[in-house]
């Protein structure tokens, strides 16, 4: 075990895994290098919405933690945590002032393309990146099925009263996952001059927050677009994306979060 300290950029949407029940994978920066650059961590498994209170951290804050190479994941940047010993920091990056305390620590990490990344990826097996897209075209709404396995999976897992607090007399039952009916995806190309177009679905937790809070609406497909692909990716936005690949699958990369701060005045000038 070695102990890091880890700044968190985004987390997955929760899934279920056979082995580890409902986890959730998280990536970020780990900021006490040796060389002074922050360098990509991927964890996993987190079992995010079972940890106490206390450890349940948020995007852009900082934590320190215990983790070990994951031995069933070959990705370089995985990590295996010791969950019980995450500890949260009061240092939480501010997105006051056009994204200024973010910029000097992510901006440094910014790669060149999606296209780089995937030369890289098969060079030195590099499975997270982030990248400015030159164009993002469309978000892509499409209908996939739930499995009653799944739900039925979902409900068994939140009702056990074991995971949760072991001091209450009275158990509290975590509600079932909910389990989202629709994918998203963005189609875009990036800043390579030969690149064809790539389309990614996205997994960030935020965007299905955000499904779940706009779809007893009628027009929620609109409203989702708008804000994930007009506002979001509008053109007075940096906009980046960070992608990480599937350790099943790993020429297959999914956006695993949005960096959309404003432009800053030298941007707005280009074209």
């Amino acid at each position: 075990m070695e102990e890091i300290s880890f700044l968190t950029l985004v987390k997955a949407y929760p899934a279920f895994s056979r082995q580890y029940g409902e986890v959730s994978c998280v990536a970020g920066l780990r900021l006490d290098t040796e060389s002074g650059r922050p360098e990509w961590i991927r964890l996993y498994p987190i079992p995010f919405r079972t940890l106490e209170h206390d450890q349940q951290f948020r995007k852009y804050q900082a934590i320190s933690l215990e983790v070990v190479t994951h031995s069933g994941d070959r990705r370089p940047e995985s990590r295996r945590p010791n969950c019980d010993s995450i500890r949260t920091t009061d240092s939480v990056l501010s997105s006051r002032n056009g994204w200024r305390a973010r910029r000097p620590i992510i901006e440094p990490v910014i790669e060149q393309s999606m296209c780089s990344l995937l030369h890289q990826q098969q060079d030195t097996k590099k499975s997270i990146g982030m990248f400015r897209p030159r164009e993002v075209h469309d978000l892509e709404i499409s209908h996939r099925n739930v499995s009653q396995e799944k739900q039925l999976a979902a409900q068994a897992w939140a009702a056990q009263p074991s995971l949760l607090a072991e001091a209450s007399e009275k158990p509290a039952l975590l509600k079932a996952l909910d389990l989202i009916p629709y994918t998203f995806k963005y189609s875009y190309v990036c800043m390579d001059p030969d690149c064809s177009g790539h389309t990614q679905t996205i997994v960030d937790w935020e965007i299905m927050q955000f499904y779940r809070r706009v779809r007893r609406l009628n027009n929620w497909p609109e409203i989702l677009r708008n804000k994930w692909l007009n506002e979001l990716c509008g053109p007075e936005r940096d906009t980046a994306f960070i992608v990480g690949n599937q350790h099943q699958g790993p020429r297959a990369f999914l956006v695993l979060g949005i960096w959309w701060p404003p432009r800053v005045p030298e941007q707005l000038s280009l074209p």
